[in-house]
């Protein structure tokens, strides 16, 4: 997700910093690297063999709501910016302690201080809080609650039906390849320590700046073999508790655990020559990010972690597109011949959330 890593009007930057001003998760590479790969560890032949087709298009799909999506209107795209992140500490709570009822902590929550901003209230929880795990499950119960529409949708019979959109089993096919490319982003949000902290750009800790240098500056920076090598990490996670059988959103719970485990190994790994620097004078935000050495070094520091990292996101998600192709009815997909590609996909609006929410309006 793009969330601001620094106030765009009361910014000060000195030195040689790798802090732009926008962080996206994982950036384009990571995502598309995380979705592409899943694509060769899911575990049904039948669906294995329909996406091994389209890795390029999956990886495309992780992208887009971090691309196309941001490019929309500010009424649209900004309704979908809480759904990126988790900030357990607004809660007061741990990953662990979360409800997986959103109206519940809607209702619990709403009005109450800001455990991570002092002299703060809680006036959206899905502004100050994030609906990550929500938006990941929304996707894939856009899946499975298609089952019966899929099946009374016949293949095509000829080259004409072929490439005919408005044939129901070809909008079968098409939307559920683009449901399970977007839900991968927000599944490769979840593995990215910072997306699961409300400190996401390190300020609070003297890292400032840190979101971006992790998760962009240093993936650009890894080796032309990331994917194959993300990839055969994946391979060999057997065991994990969010690869056990269960609701969706139990499973994220799990996920985010670990992500918000690695957070201080993720800051004592970060190189930096001069910590950031965050005040407030005459009621304006100054921020100075920290120093760090160039993102070839941060790579050698972080390698293991954000391969690391990937690889869970990559093995998850596969098995996430296993169990909403199952639960889906294991439609027959060998028909599907139409030249259709996703480049831009509707936005998808949040249903989870209720009025008592408040208005997307914080500028993460």
């Amino acid at each position: 997700m793009l969330r601001s890593s620094l106030p765009m009007c009361c910014l000060l930057l000195f030195g040689n910093v790798f802090s732009p001003t926008i962080a996206q998760a994982w950036g384009g590479r990571g995502h598309h690297v995380i979705c592409s790969s899943a694509v060769h560890l899911v575990q049904n032949e039948n669906l294995r063999r329909f996406l091994q087709g389209r890795p390029h298009t999956m990886g495309h799909l992780c992208n887009i709501p971090d691309i196309y999506w941001k490019s929309l209107p500010p009424s649209v795209s900004r309704s979908g910016d809480p759904a990126h992140f988790l900030d357990p500490e607004v809660l007061g709570l741990k990953v662990k302690n979360i409800p997986l009822d959103y109206a519940k902590i809607e209702k619990d929550f709403l009005g109450r201080d800001n455990r991570f901003k002092p002299a703060a209230k809680i006036f959206s929880v899905a502004d100050d809080f994030g609906s990550l795990w929500w938006r990941a499950d929304q996707f894939f119960r856009l899946i499975t609650g298609r089952k019966d529409a899929f099946a009374a949708a016949k293949t095509p019979q000829n080259r004409k039906e072929e490439q005919d959109d408005k044939l129901p089993y070809n909008q079968e096919v098409y939307a559920m390849m683009v449901n399970m490319g977007l839900m991968g982003h927000f599944v490769g949000d979840a593995a990215q320590p910072l997306h699961n902290t409300a400190d996401y750009d390190g300020y609070a800790s003297g890292h400032g700046g840190l979101h971006s240098y992790f998760e962009e500056a240093v993936v650009s920076a890894a080796p032309a073999n990331l994917e194959s090598r993300v990839y055969e990490e994946a391979r060999r996670i057997r065991k994990a508790p969010w690869l056990k059988p269960g609701p969706p959103l139990e499973r994220l719970r799990a996920f985010s655990a670990e992500s918000e485990a690695e957070l201080p190994q993720l800051l004592g790994k970060d190189p930096i020559k001069r910590k950031s620097e965050a005040r407030v004078e005459k009621g304006m935000a100054i921020k100075t990010p920290a120093e760090r050495h160039d993102p070839s070094i941060g790579w050698k520091r972080y390698e293991r972690m954000i391969t690391g990292d990937m690889a869970r996101a990559s093995r998850f998600l596969a098995a996430l597109w296993d169990d909403a192709y199952a639960a889906a009815g294991k439609p027959d997909l060998s028909g599907y011949r139409s030249y259709r590609y996703p480049f831009t996909p509707d936005f998808v609006p949040l249903d989870y959330l209720t009025p008592a929410s408040g208005e997307t309006s914080k500028a993460q």
